[in-house]
């Protein structure tokens, strides 16, 4: 089917990879954010202006919205309540609403912080009882998302391994240059999470921006790890000593720091049942991020040769 894709918060880590691989199969790629991404056509939007979301929609008319702008940092969702639910909440409730008006496809990118972590594994009939205010406010959300626009997909991740295309957060990104600079990484021993590949992700998504579906669907590993020996096993891959990982306790904490989930471990059967897309183990989708990023670098190379010829 493809189309018009718009992506609120495109510009970001999964944003940009999904804007990148939806162009790559053939979409139209409309990005929504604060800045632009090299190759996409720009909508400087705000999610929490409602006047500007509905503007911007209505001049894209595109066939789906994603929805991954968020105040993702979990100890500054903490310290800033008030933004993170006006982001969080009422931004997804504003898409939803535009979306449901104008017949879109809305997807929205939900948590495994909507859960406390105290159960053994998730399924996506689970209720959720979330520890800390970023949960909490995924969890409003979703319910949000849902009442607004019956029609809505709602992703809901654990842990997103892979690189940026032009910046944002990224856990594997952050953690490498951390170990390039011969500094400590503190990770928790007792924070269990289903890490899925950004590329694994970014192919399920638009599946699902093809799709029926609607309710909520986990996406993640098919196995899940502990964050600590996640770090190790990620150093070791990038040729760094393990001894750079440092364990962590949750019970001891950290200052400043949040309290989060312990078992993030989300069952994926729906999604094996339901997408065409196959869910890798959490080495697979490591072997995949690095590939990737392998491929991306010679591609980049390429073009500069290219540039540089003529």
């Amino acid at each position: 089917m493809t189309g018009k894709l718009m992506i609120f918060g495109g510009s970001g880590f999964v944003g940009g990879n999904l804007a990148r691989i939806a162009a790559q199969k053939g979409w139209a790629v409309c990005i929504a954010d604060n800045r632009p991404l090299l190759h996409a056509e720009w909508w400087s939007v705000n999610v929490t202006d409602k006047d500007m979301v509905e503007k911007a929609i209505e001049a894209v008319r595109p066939t789906a919205v994603v929805n991954v702008a968020a105040v993702a940092d979990i100890d500054l969702a903490e310290r800033e309540r008030d933004l993170a639910r006006r982001v969080n909440v009422e931004g997804a409730r504003t898409l939803a609403e535009s979306c449901a008006r104008w017949g879109i496809r809305y997807v929205f990118f939900s948590s495994d912080a909507v859960f406390d972590g105290n159960g053994r594994q998730y399924t996506e009939a689970d209720r959720p009882n979330p520890v800390n205010h970023y949960g909490y406010t995924k969890w409003q959300a979703e319910q949000a998302v849902l009442q607004a626009c019956p029609q809505a997909a709602i992703v809901r991740l654990s842990l997103v391994l892979g690189f940026p295309v032009s910046g944002g957060n990224s856990f594997l990104a952050s953690l490498e240059s951390k170990l390039e600079q011969g500094r400590a990484v503190v990770a928790p021993v007792d924070e269990v999470r289903t890490p899925v590949d950004v590329i694994t992700l970014c192919e399920c998504v638009l599946e699902l921006c093809e799709s029926t579906f609607t309710g909520v669907m986990h996406i993640g590993a098919t196995d899940s790890i502990s964050r600590y020996d996640l770090s190790r096993k990620l150093a070791r891959r990038m040729g760094y000593s393990e001894k750079l990982v440092e364990p962590q306790t949750s019970a001891g904490g950290l200052p400043g720091r949040a309290p989060r989930h312990k078992n993030g471990i989300i069952s994926v059967a729906l999604a094996q049942r339901l997408l065409a897309t196959r869910l890798l183990s959490t080495d697979d989708g490591i072997k995949r991020a690095f590939s990737e990023r392998q491929i991306r670098a010679g591609a980049l190379n390429v073009e500069k040769e290219n540039d540089y010829d003529g």
